[in-house]
């Protein structure tokens, strides 16, 4: 046992030793309408119903440095029984033309409804500018209509 786990130990230590880049942020979010689509009716009721939403976001992020930009999501209910009750699928741009994309599962917080605040975790990827070959992480708190906030991390590629 001991001649298998030293070079995984070692193996372990060499990658965790190796150069790593992160970055956490905060941010909120000031959405503005929903526009919500109607789905399928199927046999247990409606299904995949679902909205797309834009808004403005403002994110700090641990070196003190601050963001602004616009972000828009598409999403759509899922059926009975999945891990999540939402998936969004979204994307943003900087006020300094940076891009990036992300997704997010969310579950509602309390008893489902249009008006039920979600909480969500998800992946983000820069697709531009200053973030382009970055991924990370996201949670999400939509907790009215039109406000969220939440915290993520950027993963950057080591120089």
């Amino acid at each position: 046992m001991l001649k298998f786990a030293l070079p995984l130990v070692a193996g372990v230590a060499m990658f965790a030793a190796s150069p790593a880049h992160a970055q956490t942020f905060v941010f909120d979010v000031d959405w503005g309408p929903v526009e919500r689509f109607q789905g399928l009716d199927g046999s247990d009721g409606p299904q995949y119903g679902g909205g797309m939403v834009s808004g403005t976001y403002s994110a700090t992020n641990a070196d003190g440095s601050a963001d602004t930009g616009m972000v828009s999501c598409v999403g759509t209910g899922q059926p009975e029984g999945g891990i999540f009750a939402i998936h969004l699928s979204c994307k943003a741009t900087s006020s300094n033309g940076s891009s990036s994309s992300f997704a997010y599962g969310c579950n509602y917080v309390g008893e489902a409804g249009p008006n039920s605040p979600i909480s969500c975790v998800g992946g983000i990827q820069g697709r531009s500018g200053d973030v382009e070959g970055w991924r990370g992480a996201l949670t999400m708190y939509w907790y009215s209509a039109e406000k969220a906030t939440g915290t993520g991390q950027w993963f950057m590629p080591a120089e």
